[in-house]
């Protein structure tokens, strides 16, 4: 659970009975992980079983990641998405074939493809704004997720199993070693592999501080925006989970574009412009950069961007791709083309 190589080792706080006041002023505003046991004790989806999920929602469509043990899939490069039907993943999880064992039933957005289930998970009542979810998760025992950061505050609820969690803090940004900017998908990997870092390779490693947990049943870990995170099923496991950030129209923004969370949204930010940098409508893009700029930030996470805020933004991705100044807009177009993030699946 704790990472012997790492200089520090935390166990993450575990409390119950917090106000929402206490929740901002000590975890929250400065940015440090807790687990809170009794967040979820009136949510009905705390009866979830796989048994009963699969009778109410069986023949519901889902999306499977698949090749999952492999260490490509460990370091978050690579894998493979394959549709079928809700129940025959659990009948396969339930049976431990072999196929089960190399697949993952990931980030399924609840609204979308369990409109039956919707009513059971409640928003908590520490989220200022919801950015994205709930997501419904069911992995089996044993499954190694990725390290990665999401470029939101989040709130990750076990209804049914247990998992383990190791966090490192977002001032950590090039100890995990991230993948190439570029790399699809909205969240930054790491190419460390938590259960056996390879310190020869990955020498900063070490000096990392872990925070490390294990959320059981009818609990919610709240992680803190852009921290890494890395999550093992210690048993076949039903979770949910919820992106979110500070209420307001700038409130969030502000703080992601503070020390010490900007250098990851910075880099978050590049990986996406890498990402749309080789389609031809990126030069369009370009020309009208703090238009697609302010539609981005707004489809993300529902936030305003203020003048210095956007001269920043600008500052920075003219500097990463080495450009002077934006190219003439020749565009008669009402809209720029959008900056996406590319390589996602079933997220919005």
């Amino acid at each position: 659970m704790a990472i012997p190589c790492c200089v520090d080792n935390i166990a993450i706080e575990k409390i119950r009975k917090l106000s929402v006041e206490d929740f901002k002023s000590e975890y929250l505003n400065i940015g440090k992980p807790v687990i809170i046991e009794d967040a979820i004790d009136s949510w009905p989806a705390r009866e979830w079983t796989l048994e009963s999920l699969s009778e109410r929602v069986g023949q519901n469509v889902v999306h499977i990641r698949h090749n999952t043990n492999c260490e490509e899939y460990r370091m978050g490069r690579q894998y493979a998405i394959r549709q079928t039907t809700f129940g025959e993943y659990i009948d396969d999880l339930k049976v431990g074939n072999s196929r089960s064992m190399n697949s993952y039933m990931a980030v399924q957005n609840i609204r979308k493809a369990f409109p039956e289930l919707e009513d059971d998970v409640k928003i908590p009542e520490y989220v200022g704004k919801v950015h994205g979810g709930p997501f419904l998760w069911i992995a089996h025992k044993g499954h190694y997720e990725y390290c990665h950061f999401d470029p939101d505050d989040g709130f990750l609820v076990v209804l049914n199993g247990s998992k383990q969690v190791r966090l490192f803090g977002c001032n950590f940004l090039h100890n995990l070693y991230p993948n190439a900017l570029g790399t699809k998908g909205r969240t930054v990997q790491s190419r460390v592999n938590c259960d056996d870092p390879d310190v020869d390779e990955h020498p900063l490693f070490p000096n990392t501080r872990c925070h490390y947990g294990i959320i059981r049943s009818g609990e919610m870990l709240y992680i803190p925006a852009f921290w890494w995170h890395q999550v093992t099923s210690l048993e076949a496991t039903i979770s949910v989970n919820i992106f979110w950030g500070d209420a307001g129209d700038n409130v969030y923004l502000s703080k992601v574009m503070t020390d010490p969370i900007w250098p990851c949204f910075r880099h978050w930010l590049l990986n996406i412009v890498e990402q749309n940098a080789a389609y031809q409508s990126f030069n369009r893009t370009l020309s009208r950069l703090p238009e697609a700029i302010r539609n981005f930030l707004m489809t993300q996470w529902h936030e305003t961007v203020t003048e210095d805020q956007m001269r920043l933004l600008v500052e920075t991705i003219l500097d990463h791709l080495n450009l002077e100044q934006l190219p003439e807009n020749d565009s008669c177009c009402k809209h720029p083309p959008p900056i996406k993030i590319r390589g996602l699946l079933w997220r919005s």
